[in-house]
C-alpha cells in the first residue's frame, strides 16, 4: 500500500481515538435500499457522479437493481441513473458449465434453488455480515466463488477490487445485460482487446425514456488475461421456462476472441489465473460519448491517482466529507444518522453525462460541448415537485451544485430550443406534468448565487409558458403538453388533461411573474402574475374543492375527494400522483386567496382533520408543503408539531421504512434536511425576496457553513433551547438578539451569517404569535 494510504489511516485512527465522528461515519448507504426504485442504491458514486458503481440482485422489475432483503448478487453495474445501466462485471471460480452442455452465462434468479442449473447461473449468494458500505466505498465476500469485491469510484470511473482464492479457474464475468427497472432492449454490443490488460466495447439501448442510448467503456486490469471469450443466447421466447429462466436456449460461446458483436444475452468471459489472496484490479472510465473519451476519462481521473484503489477511496470519501460537512449538527446520534444519511442522498441521484473536455451527446445525437457558464450536464428524472426539497437545501448549503444543475438546463435549452422538465439521458422526457425545473433558475437569481444571463433565461422560459408543448422532432415531449388549452380556457379542461396541470401551471405562471417583477418587467410580471389566479377557475364554491372541469364550464360528474386509481394507484381521476382533496391545497403562491375561497376557519378545520385522519399524504411531491399551511392561517404552532412529528415518526434509516414514499433521486432526503433545520419554502425561492418558513428543529444546535464565493456570510448558526421529544412547540425566536414574532426569516438575513436561536415548550403559546 501506498504511503498516502497509510497517512488516510492514520488520521481516521486517530479520529476514532479521540472518539470523533466525521459526517461520512453517519451516512447508512443501505438505507431504504429494500424496495427502492434503480435509481438507490448502496454502492459508491460521486456527488452528481457519472458512475455510479453498485452491486445488482433482481433485474427488469420496477424495483430493480438492488434488494436489501435478497441475499445473493448477480453483478456490478457501473450506471444507476434513471433509465440508464450498464457495465456490469461479476467475479466468478469454477466451472463455466454443468456438465459439459449448459452454461452457466446467466445472472441466474433470486428465488431460484442454488446448485440448480436452471436458476442459478453466475450469482452468488453472500452474507450480510459481510457487507459493509460508506461513501465512496463498498465491500461484500461471494460465498459461492468465494471471492472478495470492493468498489470505488471517481466522477466517471470505477474501480472494482476482487480478492480471488487460488484457482485456474478465476473469471471475471462482463455481461452486456446490466439491469435496470425499465424494460430495456440492447441494440448494439461492440467489444475489443486493446491489449493484454486493456479491453474497451459500446453498448447500446433503449427503452420508454432513453432513446437509442450508447454507453461506451474503457477497462484496465491490473494482471494479464489469460483468455477472453464471448457469449450469446438466443432470443428469448417466453417458452419452455423454468423457475422464471428460459432454460432450452442455445449459447454460442466463442473462444479466444480478440473483438466481438452481439446484441442482447451476451457477454465476456475474461480469464485469469489466480494464487491465494490475489487481487484483481478492475479500472473502467465510462462516457456516453465515444470510445475514445472513456479512454481519456480514466486516464485522467484515475490516472492522476496512480490507478491505485486505496487512493481512490480516499479521494472519494475526502470529497464526501467535504460536502457533508458543510452542515454541522449536534443532538442524538440517531437525529445525526438520519441528517447525514438524508444530506448524502440529496447529492447522488444526478448523472453526469458530458466528459472531462466537456463533450455530450445532446437529445439530437449531436456530439456538443458544454458552454460557459455552464460546466457540465447532468441527466435526472423528473424535476417535478424539486421546488420544496432539493432546490432550496442545493442554494442554501451547495450553491455550486445549485448552479452547475442549473446551468445544464440552460446549456441544453440552447441546443433543444425548450428548458427540459425531465432530462432523462438529455432528452425530452415526458414523465410529470409541469415545469418545476424553472424554480430553480428563478431562485438561483433571486438569491443573488446566478452564474447565468437572466434576460437570456427570463425570454426561454417565458417561450415555454406562451407556447403550447411539442412533440419534439428529436424524440420525446417538450413544454407544458395542455399549454393551449389552458391559455384559452384559463384552465386545463377534463377533456384533454388534468385538473393538477391547471395547479401547477398556474404555480409556475407565479414564478415567472416574480422573475419579471425582479427584471423591471412589469408587462410580463402582471400578465403571468394575473394568470396565476387561474387556479380560482376550477374552485366548486358547493364542494369546497378544486374539480375536474369540462370545456363547456361544467363540473366533471362522478366526484370524491379523496377518490385514488383504481387499485390503490397513484393517479386520481384528473390528478397526478395525488387528489381533488390534496390538490385543493396547491396554491403556495396565493394562499390567502385560497383561504379566501374556502373560508379561514374550514381551511384550518379541513387541513388540521386532514393530518388526525391520514388524507394528507407526505409520501409524494405534491402535499409536501401541507405542514407548513398552518404558518398562513394563523395556526404556526400547528406546523410546528406536524412538521416534527414527520421528521420524528415518518423517517428512519432502515433499508425496509426509511421514507413515507419513493424517495425520487434525493427528494425525500432533501425534504428531511429542511425539515430538521426547521426551514421550508413554500414558494420555492422564486420571491422577489425569497424566505423560509420556520418550524421546530430538530437538533440542538446546525452549523451552516456558507459558501463565501456565493453569500457573505461566514456560517449561520440555528440554536434550539429547551430542545426535547416532548417540546415541539416554539415559545420565542430571535436573530443576532432581534426578536422575531412571525415565522419566517428571509434568505438574506441567513447568507449574511448570524445565530437564530429557538426557544422550544411542550404547550403552544398562542399570544406570542398574534
Amino acid at each position: 500500500m501506498k504511503k498516502y494510504y497509510w497517512i488516510l489511516l492514520f488520521l481516521l485512527a486517530a479520529q476514532v481515538g479521540l472518539g470523533q465522528k466525521s459526517p461520512n461515519d453517519y451516512v447508512n448507504v443501505f438505507t431504504g435500499t429494500s424496495n427502492s426504485r434503480w435509481m438507490l442504491f448502496p454502492g459508491p458514486t460521486m456527488p452528481f457522479g457519472m458512475v455510479k458503481l453498485s452491486p445488482d440482485n433482481q433485474a427488469n422489475v420496477w424495483n430493480g437493481g438492488y434488494e436489501y432483503a435478497i441475499s445473493s448478487i448477480s453483478g456490478f453495474s457501473h450506471v444507476h441513473g434513471m433509465s440508464l445501466s450498464g457495465v456490469s462485471f461479476m467475479p466468478f471460480v469454477g466451472d463455466l458449465f454443468f456438465g459439459e452442455e449448459y452454461p452457466k452465462l446467466f445472472p441466474g434468479t433470486a428465488d431460484g434453488p442454488f446448485g440448480n442449473m436452471w436458476t442459478a447461473g453466475y450469482r452468488s449468494r453472500y452474507t450480510k455480515e459481510s457487507e459493509k458500505g460508506s461513501p465512496g466505498y463498498y465491500s461484500v465476500h461471494l460465498l459461492d466463488h468465494k471471492v472478495t469485491v470492493e468498489l470505488t469510484a471517481t466522477k466517471r470511473c470505477g474501480m472494482i477490487r476482487s480478492t480471488f482464492p487460488k484457482s485456474d479457474k478465476s473469471y471475471l464475468l462482463l455481461d452486456f445485460d446490466s439491469p435496470t427497472e425499465e424494460l430495456t432492449e440492447i441494440l448494439d454490443v461492440g467489444f475489443k482487446k486493446i491489449s493484454d490488460t486493456e479491453i474497451e466495447g459500446a453498448i447500446t439501448f433503449k427503452n420508454g425514456y432513453a432513446d437509442n442510448t450508447t454507453v461506451y467503456f474503457r477497462s484496465k486490469f491490473n494482471k494479464k488475461i489469460k483468455g477472453m471469450d464471448g457469449w450469446q443466447y438466443e432470443p428469448y421466447t417466453g417458452k419452455d421456462v423454468n423457475y422464471g429462466v428460459q432454460w432450452r436456449r442455445e449459447c454460442e460461446l466463442t473462444k479466444d476472441i480478440g473483438t466481438f458483436s452481439g446484441k442482447a444475452q451476451s457477454g465476456i468471459v475474461l480469464h485469469f489465473e489466480t494464487s491465494e489472496g490475489e487481487q484483481v484490479v478492475t479500472s473502467t472510465g465510462l462516457s456516453f460519448v465515444s470510445l475514445e473519451n472513456a479512454a481519456m476519462n480514466l486516464e485522467s481521473e484515475l490516472g492522476s491517482l496512480d490507478y491505485d484503489f486505496d487512493k481512490v477511496v480516499a479521494h472519494a470519501k475526502k470529497e464526501w466529507n467535504d460536502l457533508l460537512s458543510v452542515v454541522e449538527v449536534k443532538g442524538k446520534e440517531e437525529d445525526k444518522e438520519k441528517f447525514y444519511t438524508n444530506f448524502y442522498r440529496s447529492f447522488t441521484g444526478k448523472n453526469l453525462m458530458s466528459d472531462v473536455n466537456g463533450e455530450y451527446v445532446d437529445m439530437c445525437e449531436n456530439v456538443q460541448t458544454v458552454q460557459a457558464p455552464a460546466k457540465a450536464v447532468y441527466s435526472s428524472d423528473a424535476l417535478w415537485g424539486t421546488q420544496w426539497n432539493l432546490f432550496p437545501l442545493w442554494t442554501l448549503v451547495a450553491p455550486e451544485y445549485a448552479n452547475s444543475f442549473a446551468n445544464s438546463l440552460i446549456e441544453l435549452q440552447r441546443h433543444g430550443g425548450w428548458i427540459p422538465e425531465a432530462p432523462v439521458g438529455l432528452e425530452y422526457s415526458p414523465i410529470m406534468g409541469a415545469q418545476h425545473q424553472n424554480a430553480l433558475l428563478i431562485s438561483a437569481y433571486q438569491k443573488g448565487i446566478a452564474q447565468f444571463n437572466p434576460e437570456e433565461v427570463f425570454e426561454m422560459i417565458k417561450h415555454d409558458y406562451t407556447t403550447p408543448g411539442i412533440e419534439h422532432p428529436c424524440g420525446g415531449v417538450a413544454g407544458n403538453r395542455h399549454m393551449k388549452d389552458y391559455m384559452e380556457y384559463g384552465y386545463v379542461p377534463e377533456e384533454t388533461g388534468a385538473a393538477s396541470n391547471t395547479m401547477e401551471y398556474a404555480f409556475d405562471d407565479w414564478c415567472l411573474g416574480q422573475f419579471g417583477l425582479a427584471l423591471g418587467k412589469k408587462r410580463d410580471a402582471k400578465f403571468f402574475l394575473e394568470r396565476s389566479g387561474n387556479y380560482k377557475n376550477l374552485f366548486d364554491k358547493e364542494t369546497g374543492y378544486l374539480r375536474r372541469r369540462h370545456k363547456d364550464g361544467s363540473w366533471a360528474d362522478d366526484f370524491d375527494p379523496f377518490r385514488m386509481g383504481t387499485e390503490g394507484g397513484w393517479n386520481g381521476p384528473g390528478y397526478m400522483e395525488g387528489n381533488a382533496w390534496l390538490y385543493t391545497w396547491f396554491a403556495p403562491q396565493d394562499l390567502p386567496g385560497l383561504m379566501k375561497l374556502m373560508g379561514k376557519d374550514e381551511f384550518n378545520r379541513r387541513l388540521e382533520e386532514g393530518f388526525e385522519k391520514g388524507h394528507v399524504d407526505l409520501t409524494n411531491q405534491p402535499n409536501l408543503q401541507a405542514p407548513f399551511l398552518f404558518n398562513y392561517s394563523g395556526k404556526p404552532w400547528l406546523t410546528q408539531r406536524y412538521s416534527r412529528m414527520v421528521a420524528n415518526k415518518f423517517f428512519s434509516t432502515s433499508p425496509y421504512s426509511a421514507w413515507l414514499g419513493e424517495e425520487d433521486e434525493g427528494q425525500m432526503g432533501a425534504f428531511y434536511c429542511l425539515l430538521s433545520m426547521g426551514l421550508f419554502e413554500m414558494k420555492g425561492g422564486c420571491s422577489v425576496e425569497p424566505y423560509y418558513d420556520l418550524s421546530s428543529p430538530v437538533f440542538d444546535e446546525m452549523i451552516i457553513h456558507l459558501d463565501r464565493n456565493y453569500y457573505q456570510g461566514k456560517k449561520f448558526v440555528i440554536r434550539t433551547q429547551n430542545n426535547s421529544p416532548e417540546n415541539d412547540y416554539i415559545r420565542s425566536i430571535s436573530l443576532n438578539g432581534k426578536i422575531i414574532d412571525e415565522p419566517r426569516l428571509m434568505h438574506k438575513d441567513i447568507v449574511s451569517g448570524g445565530e437564530l436561536v429557538i426557544s422550544l415548550g411542550d404547550t403552544p403559546d398562542m399570544e406570542y404569535w398574534r
